[in-house]
């Protein structure tokens, strides 16, 4: 009885090998080589579901099948027919790659992927991302600006200027009251007598802080009917 199972289980795992096997396809695309399962590429290509239907006798000598189109890009569309997840090629400095979005557009008519093609057609992606940008002008507080926390998804430029302004002197000299005209009391009145208030030209640091904040809508690259 051992034997008869061993057999058996043997017997079974030969026959998932081969439908495993029969289920692969190879292609060859420009002068790279992809495998992948039969039902990833039928499932949503026309083109392929008729490539691979058995109608032509169209395969290559090793049983592989030659497609003429970039292979870099070809790994996008492989990318989304096995997971469904749309292309989104955003960098936080340069924004998105709208030529490789034209590019994989193309691409996705070539194989026939329709819903991939109206999510590049209707320019999906820029609802994927959110761009917001904030400017905020600090001057010579130099802890409120230079010690700013910086969240995730946010990125911040500084932009430093010396600028020149007026500032307040006592006429008895007093540090505590310099740029303070309030602070001086009748002593100081006495001593200033009739004169104008004294003022004094003084250099300062102006800081503009500018904030992108990027947010990542990941339900919109998700594959539904569109």
């Amino acid at each position: 009885m051992a034997g008869t199972s061993d057999h058996s289980e043997a017997s079974d795992s030969l026959q998932h090998t081969e439908l495993v096997t029969e289920a692969l396809v190879r292609l060859q695309v420009g002068e790279r080589h992809f495998t992948t399962m039969r039902d990833t590429l039928t499932e949503e290509s026309a083109f392929f579901a008729a490539l691979l239907s058995g109608r032509w006798d169209n395969a290559l000598d090793d049983g592989s099948y030659f497609i003429d189109a970039d292979p870099a890009l070809f790994e996008h569309i492989l990318r989304y027919l096995r997971r469904g997840i749309f292309p989104l090629f955003f960098d936080v400095v340069k924004g998105h790659d709208y030529h490789l979005y034209v590019s994989l557009l193309e691409e996705a008519r070539y194989f026939q992927i329709t819903r991939l093609e109206n999510w590049l057609e209707r320019k999906r992606y820029l609802d994927a991302v959110q761009v917001a940008h904030t400017a905020d002008q600090y001057h010579d507080d130099y802890s409120s600006w230079a010690y700013l926390k910086v969240p995730s998804g946010v990125t911040v430029e500084h932009y430093p200027q010396w600028a020149i302004r007026k500032v307040y002197i006592c006429p008895r000299g007093i540090p505590g009251h310099r740029g303070s005209p309030m602070s001086c009391g009748r002593r100081c009145a006495a001593a200033q007598g009739d004169n104008d208030d004294i003022y004094e030209e003084e250099p300062y640091l102006k800081m503009l802080v500018l904030k992108k904040t990027v947010t990542f809508r990941p339900e919109v690259c998700v594959a539904r009917d569109i």
